[in-house]
């Protein structure tokens, strides 16, 4: 059984901006309340494509939205990490650099 992930921490700031914290304690400002909560389920996406042991185009998916928002919000590393494991989602199990 694995550990149960939390998503990351939103929260409206006083211009009304959404932001997410990521695991650096840094907020990340978003452009909509959609985005932040794309970003802050990139933990629980993360831990589905782990417990992923066949072919599942619905968690690539995920990862592919994630990583899409990620590379948005200059979070490039996050971002090619997450569409890796998209590839591996759909059964492309290389080696991930």
């Amino acid at each position: 059984m694995s550990k149960k992930v939390e998503p990351l921490p939103l929260r409206q700031s006083n211009d009304g901006r959404w932001e997410v914290e990521n695991d650096s304690g840094i907020w990340i400002k978003c452009k909509n309340e959609e985005d932040a909560k794309i970003l802050s389920k990139a933990p629980i996406v993360l831990q589905e494509s782990f417990e992923v042991f066949h072919p599942n185009e619905k968690v690539a998916a995920k990862l592919d939205e994630t990583a899409e928002k990620m590379e948005q919000y200059n979070m490039s590393l996050g971002s090619r990490y997450f569409r890796e494991m998209a590839k591996c989602a759909r059964g492309n199990r290389r080696e991930i650099a």
